[in-house]
């Protein structure tokens, strides 16, 4: 028993340890209020090219009017244009229906406009290289999107890294529904999940306990 114990541990820790994987959906570089590209249905499967007026793009670059003076108040401005953005740009597809994780309002017939981790990730990534593009990121630069994967799933979310502290920080909006702020989480601590579910906000709560919110989680509590 015990070398077979010991394999599947060896197996275990050799998914936690794989490297980055491409889930095939490209994001531009440089994106432009005209031109930004939404996904939705899961996997990208609906791709659309949003051309917001220049009043609804004012109203999410407010959130930079006044310059951070550190990574940590930008990453607050960030998180408030990231769900503001969200909010917008639900105005011209879909997506104003999604709900949190891959939930659905109805599971047997999903409505367009739900978003996966991948959408969320590709979406978040291409809002942050808007606001980089367009000057407003004064502490931060856009990087390739975090992964995770666990036995059972895996996990992706846009990246920033902190210019001065070096710090990467995970942009997560999977967890909440369209249009709340989005997790903002030292990727290091992002990563740190257990080996059952990628699919899991660790965050801090209140009281400085883990929350465990997985797919694997719910379904043992019957939720």
């Amino acid at each position: 028993m015990k070398p077979i114990l010991m394999s599947l541990l060896l197996f275990c820790f050799g998914l936690q340890a794989q490297a980055q994987q491409e889930h095939g959906v490209s994001i531009p570089s440089h994106v432009t209020y005209d031109a930004i590209p939404v996904c939705y249905d899961f996997g990208c499967k609906t791709r659309s090219i949003v051309r917001l007026p220049l009043t609804d793009w004012q109203s999410v670059a407010n959130w930079f009017a006044v310059p951070a003076d550190n990574g940590e108040q930008e990453r607050e401005q960030i998180r408030r244009a990231i769900g503001w953005m969200e909010v917008v740009i639900g105005r011209h597809t879909p997506t104003h229906i999604d709900l949190a994780f891959d939930k659905s309002h109805n599971i047997d017939n999903r409505e367009s406009g739900q978003l996966d981790c991948i959408d969320e990730s590709v979406n978040t990534t291409a809002y942050l290289r808007l606001f980089e593009s367009s000057g407003l990121l004064k502490h931060h630069v856009v990087i390739e999107e975090a992964y995770r994967k666990s036995l059972f799933d895996q996990h992706w979310a846009a990246q920033i890294r902190d210019t001065k502290s070096g710090i990467r920080y995970a942009v997560d909006s999977w967890f909440q529904p369209n249009g709340y702020l989005p997790v903002i989480q030292n990727g290091e601590d992002w990563e740190d999940i257990t080996l059952l579910s990628a699919v899991v906000d660790n965050r801090p709560d209140d009281e400085g306990d883990e929350v465990k919110r997985s797919f694997w989680h719910r379904l043992l509590r019957g939720e």
